[in-house]
């Protein structure tokens, strides 16, 4: 990716630290790996545990067959397979039987499943090897999320002020907001074109808070947040039944579009929290949604995506709103957090994120705690 020198200088940090983070070798060396489920969620046609040389540069896992590479020897050329980690989700499995005859289990494997629904069983040969990739992975998830959020304040700091009614923009949402989106529910299902609606708290109950609120001068700040629907149909009465709800959520940011000329008309976003999809039965979750509101005429897709994100950030209180976004570097609230002046991105080491990961309890942590313990480390370090 080049800087060029057009580049808003705002914008200038950010892409060199998601040039450096997709080039960053976070771990490298020799396990087994069973393709477990494929892309339908289904058990994979090959079964079979293969021995694999893995780097993971950035989010992405390039695997090598273990065999091919011994075959082509020095001279040859061996083409890896891709998996792409930036949505994934790990978890480690302490003892994975192998079969109910013998009793027989496997240690130290780590479960990969990527967005696609794809599952992976990683099988390392020590507790400590099993430690590294998974903080290694943790780390580049980490470390590629905090940049999509660092992306996103650049760009409203770059951009923000050259347009006309960013004040209008910037209001606190008091009223609902609908229009038509497309909404991918996780990374690996097909787009759908869906009518949102983001409806704040209660105004009544909001105005209520701020009373009660002046005349205390202490104590936890009461939270009031909202909720966001996705209907089939733009004409939704009482009755109807939203395809799903986002209840909460703890980020929401733009993607960087991995390419400079489709920033100003990308309006690609990722919100995650609290999801119900209302099928029968209902299902809960914590997981992500990809959102693209879609334009209108004459509205850049910048536009659109600053009137769809502010919003957003004011139902669920996220990074400082509905008061002021906040700016502050050395604050974790903020989409600016932990960005370093001119030093490499990132205060944490794979060192300190395996302390994370033998930290009791940690197996059971969503990855909203997961977000959580790695930014009050990476405090910690600053």
């Amino acid at each position: 990716m080049e800087v060029a020198q057009d580049t808003l200088p705002e914008l200038q940090p950010i892409f060199t630290f998601l040039n450096s983070h997709g080039n960053k070798l976070y771990q490298e060396g020799y396990f087994l790996m069973l393709h477990d489920l494929d892309s339908r969620g289904r058990p994979s046609g090959d079964r079979s545990w293969k021995e694999c040389f893995a780097q993971l540069v950035g989010t992405v896992l390039s695997l090598w067959d273990a065999a091919a590479l011994d075959a082509a020897g020095d001279n040859g050329e061996v083409v890896p397979t891709f998996i792409n980690l930036s949505d994934a989700s790990i978890k480690m499995i302490e003892s994975l039987p192998m079969s109910s005859s013998t009793g027989q289990a496997l240690q130290n494997v780590l479960s990969v499943s990527t967005a696609a629904n794809n599952r992976y069983l990683l099988h390392f040969n020590s507790l400590n090897s099993l430690t590294q990739w998974t903080a290694g992975i943790r780390l580049a998830m980490f470390e590629h999320s905090s940049l999509q959020e660092a992306y996103t304040g650049s760009l409203i700091a770059g951009k923000g002020k050259a347009l006309n009614n960013i004040r209008q923009i910037m209001d606190r949402t008091r009223v609902k907001q609908e229009d038509w989106v497309r909404v991918r529910f996780g990374a690996g299902t097909p787009w759908r074109r869906c009518w949102c609606v983001i409806s704040p708290p209660d105004e009544k109950e909001y105005q209520k808070m701020q009373k009660s609120m002046k005349k205390k001068s202490y104590g936890k700040t009461p939270v009031l947040k909202g909720d966001i629907k996705f209907y089939d149909t733009r004409k939704v009465t009482k009755k109807s039944i939203p395809i799903a709800t986002i209840t909460d959520s703890y980020s929401a940011y733009a993607i960087y579009p991995q390419s400079k000329p489709l920033i100003d008309q990308s309006t690609l976003l990722k919100i995650e929290g609290k999801i119900t999809i209302h099928t029968t039965p209902e299902s809960r979750m914590e997981g992500f949604v990809f959102v693209m509101p879609e334009y209108h005429a004459a509205v850049s897709g910048f536009e659109m995506l600053l009137r769809f994100l502010f919003p957003v950030w004011d139902v669920f209180n996220l990074y400082g709103r509905p008061n002021r976004l906040v700016a502050d570097v050395l604050d974790a609230r903020g989409l600016m957090f932990a960005l370093p002046k001119d030093k490499r991105y990132g205060y944490l080491d794979i060192l300190d994120v395996a302390g994370l990961v033998h930290t009791e309890g940690s197996t059971n942590w969503s990855e909203r705690a997961w977000r959580k313990q790695m930014k009050d480390l990476t405090n910690k370090r600053m």
